[in-house]
This record gives structure tokens, C-alpha cells and sequence, in this order.
């Protein structure tokens, strides 16, 4: 038999029939409706055009009217960095719907850029920036690619591989082939039933203390003071654990990490509901399908190649990730 390496030691590969499960599982997952649900708009050309930033685009400050925000728990994206804005159109706010998406005003822009702090060159690196933007009642969705020399971005429709070299937040040297999706691969991991949804400002993953002006205060009651959310009683909004602070109990960081890496396709309305795995965070662990599934998944997500996962958006596994949901799927037993 052949033999794998999942966790740094040699196994033996699973037998026949468990490999034909889990490939009948792998299309099922992939083969669902098809991908394009959010092109009803016509993005301008150039990142500028939008005017998210002030003073040299590099330096990614953002402009009088537009907000940072930032999440609890986030997607793993190759080791990049992310930074997230918020723009609301003047005179409107968004509404708390309980712990899940808010109620976003038509016209509202959501921005995400990924850059490495310390590239090859001992400079940041911006890599891309992808847009969500709601118009008419539906979220579309842009990406746009940073040119050489950092000044500007410009819309891509295929998608592109940028060869990076960074120092990762360890201190390690990497080099890998960085993929920026295609516009049509955004609804792989966006997409909820036959739309277009965000999936990082949840809420629950806005719930979270930040730090202004030297002092922590809640990012929700931020917004409300900033005028792009409504008064609301957010006393009763949950909060999703941080995956990365290992202070925490394993099992709600593990199920956060799941929540943020794999439960967009992996739930009742993703691409890969067909599947008998629902990661969703507060779906009960009876219920996720973990119990059946739980050696695959770590060998799906520590080995690249034709069945990883996520399926897309990575190019080099997160070893810290693997090890998280190892170490929770040991404390599960058998």
C-alpha cells in the first residue's frame, strides 16, 4: 500500500473503499449549480476609482467616510494579511439582524485587501483587493490586482498567480505561487443558495474588542458611534471565539476555525451542501457529520493536490490550522 504523510509521521493509505468514499464525497461536493451569481453591476476599471484611500495608496489609509473593521475569526489565506473596510452610502446604516449578517444598505461597499508585511524585498507587499458590492438588492463581486510598483489596482476577470516571498508572523521565510480567484470563483465560496453573500462580517465576528485611540472598546459600539450601524441592544450578540488564541477551550476555536474555513460551502445553503458535512458553528456536533468524516478532513486539508480544501483560495496548507482541528478531532475519540 502507499504510504502518506499526515502529520509528520509515515501511514498507511486508507484501504480501496474508504478512497472510493471519499472521492464520491469530493464530487458531490464539487458538482453543484453553477458558480456566476453576482455580476448585475459594471466595476470601474481602477481600485482608485472607488476612492477607499487618502494620501498614497500604499499606505492603505482610509479615506474621511470609509471604516476599518475587523473580524474575530478569519480565513486562512496563504499567510496574507488582510485588511477590511467598511462604506456606507451617506445617511444610512446597517441594521442588526441577531448574530448573523446585518441588513446592509443598498449601495454599500465592502473592500479586502491582502498584502505580506515583509515581502523578499523588506517591504509590504499589496497582492489584491476584492470588492462585495450591494446594488439592487444583490452583492457582486470584483477583484483587483496591485500593479509592480503599488500605486494603483486594476480589475481582473481571469484571475492571475503572483510568485511571493514573505516572512510569515513566526519569523519563517516562505515562498509560494499566489493565486488571485477569477471573478467567476467568488461564488464558490460566497455563494448561498442562488446569491451572493459576505461571510466575514457576521455580527458575532464583528463582536469583538478593539483597540482606539490606546483604549479597548467594542467594535459594534464603535459603529454605532460612527453612524454606520443602528442604535441596537447589542448585549445579546454572541461572539465568535478567536481561532488563533490558544487561551481559549479547543473545541470552540476548532469549531471557529471551521466556521470560517470550510462552513461557507460546508452548510445547509454552500456549495457543497449535497455533502454529509455541515461545519457551520453552531450546528451540533451529532449533527456535522464529523464523526464519519473526521480522518478525512485532516488529510484533505494537510495535503495539496486535486482534493485539498478549501478547494480554492489556498496554495500551501496552514499548518497551524491542521494542527488545531487535529488535535480537536483526537479529543473527540472514537
Amino acid at each position: 500500500m502507499a504510504v502518506l504523510k499526515t502529520d509528520g509521521r509515515p501511514r498507511t493509505a486508507l484501504p480501496d473503499l474508504r478512497w472510493l468514499l471519499l472521492i464520491a464525497f469530493c464530487l458531490a461536493a464539487c458538482n453543484d449549480a453553477p458558480r456566476r451569481i453576482g455580476d448585475h453591476v459594471s466595476f470601474k476599471g481602477k481600485l482608485s476609482e472607488y476612492a477607499l484611500f487618502k494620501g498614497s495608496m500604499p499606505e492603505l489609509l482610509p479615506a474621511d467616510g470609509v471604516v476599518p473593521i475587523r473580524i474575530g475569526s478569519s480565513l486562512f489565506t496563504d499567510y496574507a494579511e488582510k485588511q477590511r473596510l467598511l462604506k456606507i452610502p451617506d445617511g444610512q446604516k446597517m441594521v442588526v439582524k441577531g448574530n448573523e449578517l446585518p441588513s446592509f444598505p443598498d449601495g454599500t461597499l465592502l473592500a479586502k485587501t491582502f498584502y505580506y508585511a515583509k515581502s523578499g524585498k523588506g517591504t509590504r507587499l499589496i497582492i489584491e483587493t476584492r470588492l462585495l458590492l450591494y446594488s439592487g438588492g444583490k452583492w457582486n463581486a470584483a477583484t483587483y490586482r496591485w500593479n509592480e510598483a503599488q500605486t494603483d489596482a486594476e480589475l481582473l476577470a481571469e484571475g492571475a498567480t503572483v510568485p511571493v516571498y514573505f516572512e510569515d508572523r513566526y519569523g519563517k521565510y516562505r515562498h509560494l505561487e499566489y493565486k488571485i480567484p477569477a471573478q467567476d470563483d467568488c461564488g464558490t465560496c460566497h455563494r448561498s443558495g442562488d446569491e451572493l453573500v459576505p461571510l466575514g462580517p457576521q455580527m458575532r465576528n464583528l463582536n469583538i474588542p478593539i483597540k482606539m485611540k490606546g483604549e479597548n472598546v467594542n467594535q459594534l459600539a464603535y459603529l454605532i458611534e460612527r453612524g454606520v450601524l443602528a442604535q441596537a441592544d447589542i448585549a445579546g450578540i454572541a461572539s465568535l471565539p478567536d481561532y488563533k488564541d490558544s487561551s481559549l477551550a479547543l473545541a470552540p476555536r476548532a469549531r471557529a476555525y471551521l466556521e470560517m474555513n470550510c462552513a461557507h460551502c460546508h452548510r445547509e445553503a454552500g456549495t457543497a451542501a449535497g455533502t454529509s458535512l455541515d461545519l457551520s458553528y453552531n450546528t451540533p456536533y451529532k449533527e456535522t457529520g464529523m464523526g464519519f468524516n473526521k480522518e478525512n478532513m485532516v488529510i484533505r486539508m494537510s495535503t495539496m493536490g486535486e482534493y485539498h480544501m478549501p478547494k480554492i483560495g489556498t496554495m500551501t496548507p496552514d499548518e497551524e490550522g491542521v494542527r488545531l482541528i487535529r488535535d480537536y478531532i483526537k479529543s473527540l475519540g472514537d
